[in-house]
């Protein structure tokens, strides 16, 4: 029998809260994940829940005394954010679960102190660097949730791609070099989602940058659709992440990712192999049901 998770969310749309939410859908089925407050992810331009927006229980809302109902029946709690919000609703309730492990997501673009005056067991970072580290604390990085997949037999005739907004001065200067060497560059380009996904399975290589955190949905994204992540080194831990030259290609400065790219496409045997085993790897460890059941694993939680 699956566990059944009270997921406290916060009203805006926030990337690994709401992708944590969205595995756990996957993962355990709707009937077994209670979302309070009731969270309407229709409204957002990142739908992350087109097909199951009107499920039972969590797609419609629930109130306290249904809550106190869920006592016996909830395994574990999860607070979806270290915010303001989320830290407030989970404070008017605690009382009601008070024997069950709480993890709480700490997702934030900066680091956001963790709370002291609530009950938690359990602490995940986003962007988790080193000094993050201590007992109870565990790195949670974004995911690949699904979207819109093109056929797999679409062909790559797109060299290097890269599909990015003007958030770090490491994006312009990689923008410039790239638009120099004759590859397709969109800056700030407000695409379809289908259309990103379109250019991303087209593209043999396609590159990422840190956006506005080190963790950035392009990581993720790039390997899921089965061009070769061209990452620039993160300073963060990531659980089973990509390793340099066998399921990714990692470089440290813009004209290192040009030389890079051009050894890379002098070589399309070894392209094709790290690009299909970043697919691999991406579709294994690193879509949204994948990181909940990380979560759930490292909570004490059986799946």
């Amino acid at each position: 029998m699956a566990p059944s998770i009270l997921y406290i969310t916060s009203p805006k749309i926030r990337f690994l809260e709401d992708i944590i939410h969205e595995g756990l859908d996957e993962l355990l089925g709707p009937d077994n994940v209670y979302c309070y407050p009731y969270k309407d992810y229709s409204r957002f331009q990142y739908n992350l829940y087109p097909e199951s927006a009107a499920k039972e229980p969590h797609r419609k809302p629930i109130g306290r005394s249904r809550l106190m109902e869920l006592g016996n029946e909830v395994t574990a709690v999860v607070i979806g954010s270290a915010r303001a919000e989320a830290i407030a609703t989970w404070r008017s309730i605690e009382d009601l679960f008070p024997d069950q492990p709480v993890g709480i997501l700490n997702g934030e673009e900066d680091f956001v102190p963790w709370p002291t005056d609530i009950r938690y067991t359990h602490r995940f970072i986003m962007d988790f660097l080193p000094e993050h580290q201590e007992p109870g604390v565990y790195p949670l990085p974004m995911a690949a949730p699904p979207r819109v997949m093109l056929p797999e037999d679409v062909p790559r005739d797109i060299a290097v791609s890269f599909v990015a907004r003007n958030t770090r001065d490491v994006r312009i200067r990689c923008a410039e070099l790239l638009r120099k060497a004759g590859f397709m560059v969109l800056m700030d380009a407000d695409l379809p989602r289908e259309q990103f996904c379109w250019i991303l399975n087209r593209s043999k290589i396609a590159v990422s940058t840190r956006g506005a955190a080190h963790d950035t949905f392009r990581y993720w994204e790039i390997p899921y659709h089965g061009a070769l992540l061209l990452s620039q080194r993160l300073p963060i831990l990531i659980p089973d992440n990509f390793v340099d030259g066998e399921s990714a290609v990692f470089w440290d400065t813009p004209e290192e990712m040009v030389a890079k790219i051009r050894e890379l496409l002098a070589d399309p045997d070894r392209l094709a192999r790290i690009a299909a085993a970043g697919r691999r790897l991406s579709w294994e460890k690193h879509t949204a049901s994948a990181r909940a059941r990380y979560l759930l694993e490292k909570m004490g939680v059986r799946v």
